[in-house]
């Protein structure tokens, strides 16, 4: 194994050189306190690690270049380089008052060499890293193979390298490569620096990780925590004023490109916004850092940037990736084939890159499958090779379904952000959990962050798969975190001074995050905006909307202090969260919510207390201002189908299904409008049947119910078969005996074949289940009007309709009563 000899002087190690060593591979150093043996003599000890080593580190400092250790050490590994058993001497000046023209550096290291002067441990860390990812290559022609595929996006690196020698321009301070998740834009931008010789092939960037909630605070405090610039002091950040916190932002870029340092960002709706806005904080930061001439800041961005900010700044580049072209799959098809070792026929590589939809870890995904099974068992899952794109996330998680402890072990992982391995086995035993994590890495389930490599998260697009379905996490493990958060707690007053310097940034962001929720008095300087409104929304989808709101006003009491973008999303939940309890104060905070989104929430409002024509007109405003925005057309046809008119809710469906069909709720909502569509056809029967089999990929109990109670529909109005339907329904509403919606399609199912007996099996145990403020509880009652209706009483469910249905759309009632009459 490739290994570093650390030549250091005693005096500079608590300082500089064991920070160093901690951040480089354990197995990868030779460092006295850790490699040499005890009982040992020095000198043996030293001449075997030399022996044994790749690259030689040498600090240079006034204590190392006074040591005579050091000096031995450094005459043997000149020996060792000459008789080329040393690859490569690098040496890294970590005194301020040393320069590279010190007599006491030997000339042939001055003349040979470049001396680098490093003040900072963590960059030091790095730079050893990429020498000895270079010996790698160097030594191992298969790795930098592996590393060096990438097929295709030729015009668009053919526009960055002739924007970077384009000199009658700014030099790009920041490049933004825009597009869905795995299509390939963080290997675009490092593919286009190399092909710019902006970066060498071996380099890896620091990585940061930003989402929706994030703010210039979590930009400052996770910059900050690369280690590539000298520390600062970041409590209090929430009460500092958005200007010094642009100065201190940009202050800490311009230190990282001194280091010759660039950062790349994985930007989920931080620094560009689903609209192609680009948040005015960055745009200031942007402002007052192009005239570094280095580029410093490099985004792959899941929304579009809107290229107006290039002619308003030259010193940005933006650029769109776009799914790989039918030419491009099949190159990179078949160059990682050849990588692999296949020696497929023409025949086969035509028949799986007639699967491929343009998404590089599709084509990667397909490879690893021929590879690890044969070409005749790949062909026989043809159909998960076609969806993994759409569905990489459930065919995951499917692939997990027998193995309990990859799986328990994945839904904790995807409660935080981005966590520490320090934090991880701190919680967990390394033992049985590292190897589990690191298949997760191999195969892009999880994925490194941080400037060496230090902080390891969920794949995006798995991570929020696994949220949106609220999978819960073991009790063990429950309890693990529990007791770290009550521990963090009490240690609070000394992790705000400072004096517990433990603790890493995920370990913060955790745990603040979760002792709001809980209720706990957090210390206000350890406090920051994204922090409340993670709480908060979470606080929200558990449905505490009273423990929300309150959160919410902490959070605009300090309304001075925070960007515009987190303070409108803080109110936007926090009227969600008023609309769910009916509270009229919801009308005086929705005025200050900018529109579309208030007439949004007026919508949504205004559908939770019954009110269905103003929602309508409502969600309609927003579609006139916003004609795609998927969320209004969802709650349209959710109207609709409440109110029977399945004709008016089909297009709606349809196009959001169409736009994101692994998307469960639109699915079911397609579902439910293409089963009512008169009159019925094949094509809408296999159709039907083939949204069925794409939520059976899903494994949430969630989507499990759903594509098992619209089979139950399928039986019932496609094949009028009663006994089967009724044998599916009952079977769901035995396995999910605590969701309402089983019961509900077991009493549309009854009314459909006329059946009293069901029906009133199924209104019983609704009335028992829900609630007046339930969101069934109006399809609950048209039930109840109808079975009583069926019973002879038509004067007794009219009345429950008047009384019960006030609000609901005239033509629907009107249709309602007609069907009430029929019986």
């Amino acid at each position: 194994m490739i290994k570093c000899f650390l030549s250091h002087s005693s005096k500079d190690k608590e300082s500089f050189v064991r920070i160093v060593k901690n951040e480089i591979k354990k197995e990868a150093t030779i460092y006295d306190e850790d490699t040499f043996e005890k009982g040992m003599k020095p000198i043996d000890e030293i001449m075997s690690g030399l022996e044994d080593s790749s690259l030689f580190v040498i600090f240079l400092s006034e204590a190392s270049l006074s040591s005579e250790w050091v000096e031995i050490e450094l005459n043997k590994a000149k020996e060792l380089l000459d008789d080329n058993i040393i690859q490569r001497i690098y040496p890294i000046i970590i005194d301020k008052n040393i320069t590279y023209e010190d007599k006491r550096i030997p000339e042939w290291m001055q003349k040979d060499l470049n001396v680098q002067h490093i003040q900072q441990p963590k960059v030091a860390a790095r730079k050893i890293n990429q020498r000895l990812r270079e010996i790698a290559i160097t030594n191992h022609p298969k790795i930098h193979e592996r590393e060096s595929i990438f097929v295709g996006r030729n015009e668009k690196i053919d526009e960055v390298e002739q924007r970077f020698d384009d000199f009658e321009m700014s030099t790009p301070v920041t490049i933004i490569a825009s597009g869905l998740p795995s299509i390939g834009r963080k290997s675009f931008i490092k593919q286009s620096l190399k092909k710019t010789n902006i970066i060498k092939g071996t380099y890896e960037f620091p990585v940061i990780s930003l989402y929706d909630t994030d703010s210039i605070e979590d930009f400052i405090l996770r910059l900050s925590d690369l280690g590539l610039t000298e520390h600062y002091n970041l409590t209090d950040l929430i009460s500092l004023s958005l200007d010094d916190k642009i100065a201190l932002a940009s202050n800490i870029i311009s230190n990282i490109a001194n280091e010759r340092e660039r950062v790349l960002i994985e930007d989920s709706g931080a620094i560009i916004k689903f609209d192609s806005d680009i948040v005015s904080w960055f745009v200031d930061i942007t402002d007052r850092i192009r005239n570094l001439d280095f580029l410093t800041i490099c985004i792959a961005s899941r929304f579009r940037a809107n290229r107006k900010f290039m002619h308003k700044n030259d010193s940005i580049y933006i650029t769109e990736i776009a799914e790989l072209e039918i030419k491009e799959r099949n190159g990179l098809f078949t160059r990682y084939s050849r990588y692999k070792g296949l020696n497929l026929e023409r025949e086969d590589v035509k028949f799986f890159t007639s699967l491929l939809c343009g998404y590089p870890q599709q084509v990667f995904y397909a490879v690893n499958l021929i590879s690890d099974s044969s070409v005749f068992d790949a062909k026989k899952q043809s159909h998960i090779i076609r969806e993994y794109s759409e569905g990489k996330a459930k065919i995951i998680l499917e692939s997990l379904k027998d193995k309990k402890d990859e799986l328990d072990f994945l839904h904790l992982m995807s409660k935080f952000d981005f966590i520490s391995y320090k934090m991880l086995f701190e919680l967990l035993d390394e033992d049985k959990y590292y190897p589990i994590l690191l298949d997760f890495i191999n195969s892009s389930i999880c994925e490194r962050l941080g400037s060496n490599g230090d902080y390891v998260r969920v794949n995006e697009v798995i991570k929020d798969y696994v949220s949106r379905n609220r999978f819960g996490i073991k009790l063990e493990f429950q309890e693990l975190l529990q007791n770290h958060v009550k521990e963090f707690v009490s240690q609070q007053s000394d992790i705000a001074s400072g004096s517990d310097g433990d603790r890493d940034i995920s370990d913060h962001m955790f745990s603040i995050q979760e002792a709001l929720m809980l209720g706990y008095e957090v210390d206000d300087s350890l406090l920051i905006p994204s922090y409340f409104m993670r709480s908060i929304r979470n606080l929200y989808l558990e449905r505490k909307y009273k423990d929300a709101i309150n959160l919410s006003d902490r959070v605009i009491q300090r309304s001075e202090f925070i960007d515009e973008t987190i303070l409108t999303s803080v109110r936007y939940t926090k009227c969600q969260c008023l609309a769910r309890q009916k509270n009229h104060d919801f009308f005086a905070e929705v005025r200050k919510i900018p529109e579309p989104d208030r007439s949004f929430l007026h919508g949504f409002y205004f559908r939770l207390s019954g009110q269905q024509d103003k929602a309508i007109t409502s969600f309609k405003q927003v579609l006139d201002r916003r004609p795609n925005d998927q969320r209004a057309k969802a709650e349209l046809v959710l109207i609709y189908m409440q109110n029977d008119q399945p004709d008016l809710a089909f297009s709606l469906a349809k196009d959001n299904y169409n736009k994101s069909k692994n998307n469960p709720i639109n699915a079911n909502n397609y579902f439910a409008c293409l089963l009512h569509k008169q009159p019925r056809k094949d094509e809408y029967k296999n159709e039907l049947n083939d949204i069925i089999k794409k939520l059976r990929l899903d494994p949430s109990n969630r989507t499990q119910e759903m594509s098992y109670s619209n089979e139950a529909k399928l039986k019932a109005y496609y094949e009028n078969n009663e006994t089967e339907a009724f044998s599916i329904i009952d079977d769901v509403i035995l396995n999910y005996s605590n969701v309402s919606y089983p019961l509900l399609t077991k009493a549309d199912i009854a009314i459909h074949f006329n059946n009293k007996d069901k029906l009133k099996e199924a209104v019983d145990s609704l009335q028992k289940m829900l609630e007046v403020y339930d969101q069934s509880y109006k399809t609950y009652i048209r039930f109840k009007a109808i079975l009583v209706s069926m019973s002879g009483d038509k004067k007794s469910a009219e009345e429950i309709v008047r009384n019960e249905l006030k609000g609901v759309n005239t033509n629907s009632l009107a249709r309602l009563y007609e069907k009430i009459n029929s019986y």
